[in-house]
This record gives C-alpha cells, structure tokens and sequence, in this order.
C-alpha cells in the first residue's frame, strides 16, 4: 500500500479543499494535484489508497470507488494515477 492511514489524515488535514460551485444539488470539495507540487507524491498515494482500500458505489449510472475517513467520503472520476488531477470529498 505505500502509505499509512495516519498520514493519509494528516495530508487531508492540511491540503486545501475547495467547495465545487458548479454541482450544488451534490455539495463536494476537492482538492487538485497541483496546488501544492510539494505534496504530489502524498496526493498519489492517496489515490492508490482509495483504489485498493475503497469500496464500490454508484453515482447514478457509474461505478465510482469511494474510501470513507473523518466524517467524509472520498473519491477520484477514475483515470489513471498519473493523469488524476484532483480528489473530491463529501460529508457522510
């Protein structure tokens, strides 16, 4: 896995978190890879996390992978971790 939950908490605890205006009927944050160059490798593992520990649920039609952490799920749209350039969140 490459990364603890421990630090996956941390880098959450610290990234910005931007609220998506653009969905108001599905209230989210997310946070882009490029906001912060410093923490892309922690942004990917992150990804990779959420992949492999996540659990599958469908938004309308598409199967997304979902992790839940600290009151929030978590997700990426699905492309591959290097082309992934953001990360949303909701509230449970």
């Amino acid at each position: 896995m490459g990364v603890s939950l421990k630090e996956i908490e941390e880098y959450i605890g610290i990234v910005r978190w931007q609220y998506a205006k653009t969905m108001p009927e599905h209230p989210h944050e997310y946070t882009v890879k490029e906001w912060d160059l410093e923490k892309i490798d922690m942004f990917n593992k992150f990804v990779i996390f959420i992949r492999e520990e996540g659990y599958d649920e469908y938004f309308y039609r598409r199967k997304m992978r979902y992790y839940d952490i600290g009151g929030y799920k978590y997700w990426t749209m699905g492309a591959p971790v290097e082309k992934t350039i953001l990360i949303n969140r909701a509230k449970l």
